[in-house]
């Protein structure tokens, strides 16, 4: 089998090399999606972010990477102190540790996601990932820069 254009490799059973695919972001059934360790905006100079327009609050920087077939993909970055408040998701979604660390608060049953006594607090790593089911109240936070990959599944019924 021949190369299409340098974006494939010749072996179908061989991964394309990543040069490849920074060339090319997608192709027949897949996509590459690059970015998911990047810093808040501002702190490290990154090609193509541009500056957080919320610098009075003390907020992550959200940034969708991706929409792919049955998931979004969006990088949540942090700086020490940062917090998103209470709030939940329409579909179930998939938070992934990618640097430093953020505390995700989960509410147990229908209450607020802040009543220590009604949700479980889980800190995540790079590594580590947590699965919240959809329309369960929750929030993060970070002590000091972290950055997650959030995973909103909105596949097909």
């Amino acid at each position: 089998m021949s190369s299409d254009n340098g974006t494939r490799p010749s072996n179908p059973h061989q991964p394309a090399p990543t040069d490849a695919l920074r060339r090319t972001s997608s192709g027949d059934g897949w996509m590459f999606v690059d970015g998911l360790q990047d810093a808040y905006p501002g702190t490290v100079p990154l090609a193509g972010d541009a500056p957080h327009h919320r610098t009075e609050r003390a907020i992550p920087s959200a940034k969708r990477l991706a929409r792919l077939d049955g998931a979004t993909v969006v990088r949540l970055s942090f700086r020490a102190g940062d917090v998103m408040a209470d709030h939940s998701a329409a579909a179930p979604i998939l938070i992934m540790g990618q640097v430093g660390e953020v505390e995700v608060t989960v509410a147990d049953g229908g209450n607020t996601a802040s009543d220590g006594d009604s949700a479980t607090t889980v800190r995540l790593s790079p590594g580590q990932a947590l699965s919240i089911a959809a329309d369960r109240v929750h929030s993060l936070s970070a002590s000091g820069p972290a950055t997650v990959t959030l995973l909103v599944l909105n596949g097909k019924d």
